[in-house]
């Protein structure tokens, strides 16, 4: 899973600042999945100290929609990725009390990265989503 296969976006942090995230979108059915990761790593979530303000700005680039969406976050080197699930409380369109949890499961970190993939026949499931 190289960085390069992500989609880099540029962004603006909770500072005003131009940053860049890289990010991959994968529609579903019924529920769509959107990897993120950070340009560079950082030593914390780069993506959590900014995730409200990303989630604004992702939301109109993409045009995605909050009762679909399964947000991941990609940690780490490409050979061992972490994925760590983010939540939001949505009120309409705004993402309210951001909150993360990594994915322990082996059978999930498995489906994520053929998700992330794009093997064929994978399709973003909440209960792989919710493990």
């Amino acid at each position: 899973m190289s960085l390069d296969t992500f989609e880099q976006l540029d962004l603006t942090n909770r500072l005003g600042q131009p940053v860049t995230l890289g990010v991959k979108f994968r529609p579903g059915t019924r529920r769509d999945t959107l990897f993120v990761r950070a340009s560079q790593q950082q030593a914390s979530s780069f993506f959590g100290k900014n995730a409200e303000q990303f989630m604004f700005q992702l939301l109109a680039i993409m045009d995605l929609v909050p009762e679909r969406l399964d947000l991941f976050e990609v940690r780490g080197p490409a050979e061992a990725p972490e994925f760590w699930r983010w939540r939001f409380n949505w009120v309409g369109r705004s993402p309210l009390a951001p909150r993360s949890e990594r994915i322990a499961a082996p059978g999930t970190q498995v489906a994520l990265q053929a998700l992330m993939a794009g093997e064929a026949g994978i399709e973003p499931l909440e209960t792989h989503a919710r493990s």
